[in-house]
């Protein structure tokens, strides 16, 4: 995948023990807000939103994950890292990740073992 040549750095991945941590960057809260219309109104789809925010990352070694892909019967946001660890925000139901994000300046998702 090519990225974008003005393509900033939105977030920074930190992987620890059982969680990714996906801190939120200040060009990256500008982004989010750019797309916000309303306390919890987005002008496009929050994966949509999130894809923009990790395409730094997903040029560099990490990947999307369709959960069909890996026969996950779920449709959180899934990560797999260039090491084949994967991660993914099993809260996706009850709360939004980017919301999290802006609040709490980032957000985990878990190892899935």
């Amino acid at each position: 995948m090519k990225g974008n040549p003005k393509m900033g750095k939105y977030v920074e991945f930190i992987e620890v023990p059982n969680y990714l941590s996906i801190k939120l960057l200040p060009d990256g809260r500008e982004e989010i807000e750019s797309q916000r219309e309303g306390e919890d109104c987005w002008k496009k789809g929050t994966n949509d939103i999130l894809l923009d925010l990790l395409e730094w990352q997903l040029c560099n070694g990490w990947e999307w994950v369709e959960p069909e892909d890996i026969g996950a019967l779920t449709s959180a946001p899934i990560l797999r890292s260039p090491n084949g660890k994967i991660y993914w925000f099993p809260n996706y139901a009850v709360t939004c990740e980017i919301k999290e994000m802006l609040e709490k300046g980032e957000v985990r998702f878990d190892l899935a073992e």
